[in-house]
């Protein structure tokens, strides 16, 4: 999957930026990358160099921070990530083995980058959760799996000044994953690293059971880690995590913000389009959300949206003004689907091509055709069919047009739509896909940007 750059504006000030006075994982200065020095002078690696293993209290000492204890994963899952740490340390105790763990940077998601901007620009925070999770499970290897070759140098070069100051007592391996949607499904990362085949798996065993080299394995995001870290350090001692969430539109142009667990929607929309409105659809979590109206009062909390039948995914929000058809989007969506799945379990196989194939046609009218019954039935028959959540992500996207837009889908059946009809063939979700220009500087840096090969060696 390739992803177009972006011109430097992305790296702007008031692109990149904390919504609170708060700290957070952005720091005062969000759009500047952070150094080791500066990354210490902050209260980090306070544990870095505590020793090799698991000592008795370090599990409770990373699991009773302040803040985490409604910490969700911020890969797309929302996991409760404390839950996730004990299940790993009781599974790697009772395997009488240590565990691994892994960084995942993958982020195959086109409407995200707020992973990729953690690895460039606070790679030592991605680093210091990682050790402390480590260390929380009784690993022995960490792996930090990322597709993006600058990430892959920064976290690298970050990793190299680490160990170069302390004795982190876990081998810290840098590694490629490829560069599509599922490889960063958790049993993906874990089959990447054992095979270099990045496919899901089935389950059970899930990873945590049986993972790296059959160990238990604790699979993270790298937003999760920084959140982990975050806790840890002395500057914030009692943090309430929020999220970092890119947002773009068809007439946005791509930022990240550092946004309150909370939010309501109405608060961001008038802050990017400076407007009260409720006209504005919401393609939410990234591809993987389905699409919400644009509620005014609606929280972008987990627990909010998933009441509405949604997922805030990845903390992705592609904002549709009122003109942008609501089903061709639905239509990308599909499409990029049916593009980006594994092509090994038949049933994700058939079903993506089928739906992507029945949205792409309602650009032109249908008359007679019951697409609304048969889109209904897979909403609720595709879930949970295969090994990874592309078969689930297809089902939310059909729920959500079915639920909001059903006025749309049935004008679309009787009449078309010229949006519809215009999308083009091939890759027509291209538009909406965000990347990042390495080449590209953030204002005021001096901080002249460096070629890099196209894999990083392990580190220990």
């Amino acid at each position: 999957m390739t992803s177009p750059t972006l011109p430097a504006r992305i790296l702007d000030p008031a692109n990149i930026r904390r919504w609170t006075d708060s700290p957070g994982l952005m720091g005062h200065l969000a759009a500047q990358p952070h150094d080791y020095a500066g990354y210490v002078d902050r209260g980090g690696y306070r544990s870095a160099g505590t020793g090799a293993g698991r000592n008795a209290d370090a599990l409770e000492a990373v699991t009773g921070s302040p803040g985490l204890d409604k910490l969700r994963g911020r890969g797309g899952a929302a996991f409760p990530t404390t839950s996730k740490l004990r299940a790993v340390a009781a599974a790697s105790a009772a395997a009488g083995k240590p565990a691994k763990v892994i960084a995942n940077g993958a982020e195959g998601e086109p409407l995200s980058f707020k992973d990729r901007y953690l690895m460039r620009f606070r790679p030592h925070l991605v680093l210091d959760g990682l050790v402390l999770s480590a260390r929380a499970v009784g690993a022995d290897v960490a792996y930090v799996y990322a597709a993006d070759a600058v990430s892959r140098y920064t976290m690298g070069t970050a990793l190299a000044r680490l160990t170069a100051e302390h004795d982190i007592g876990v081998d810290i391996r840098v590694v490629e994953a490829q560069d599509t949607y599922v490889a960063g499904e958790e049993s993906a990362a874990v089959r990447s690293i054992n095979t270099g085949v990045a496919r899901p798996t089935d389950k059970p065993p899930r990873p945590f059971q049986v993972g790296v080299d059959d160990s238990p394995t604790l699979v993270l995001n790298v937003e999760t880690l920084a959140w982990l870290a975050h806790a840890n350090t002395a500057q914030d001692p009692a943090p309430s995590p929020g999220f970092l969430a890119t947002i773009s539109g068809p007439d946005i142009e791509p930022r990240l913000y550092e946004l309150p667990d909370a939010l309501p929607v109405g608060d961001l929309v008038f802050e990017i389009t400076g407007e009260r409105t409720s006209r504005y659809n919401i393609l939410m979590g990234g591809f993987f959300g389905g699409i919400l109206p644009g509620w005014p009062s609606l929280p972008l909390s987990f627990e909010a949206i998933l009441r509405q039948g949604s997922s805030r995914g990845c903390g992705a929000l592609y904002l549709m003004p009122p003109d942008t058809c609501p089903i061709r989007v639905a239509a990308d969506v599909a499409a990029f689907y049916d593009d980006s799945n594994a092509r090994q379990c038949r049933s994700c196989m058939s079903s993506t091509e089928t739906v992507a194939s029945v949205l792409a046609s309602l650009g032109h009218r249908q008359p007679g055709k019951q697409y609304d019954q048969k889109l209904a039935r897979w909403s609720t028959q595709l879930r949970g069919r295969g090994a990874c959540a592309v078969p689930d992500g297809v089902a939310l996207l059909l729920r959500s047009i079915l639920r909001y837009y059903s006025h749309d889908f049935s004008r679309h059946l009787q009449a078309g739509c010229e949006q519809c009809a215009a999308a083009p063939q091939t890759n027509r979700w291209d538009y909406m896909t965000i990347g990042m220009d390495w080449n590209a500087q953030p204002a005021g840096s001096n901080n002249a940007a460096q070629p890099v090969a196209s894999t990083v060696g392990s580190s220990t």
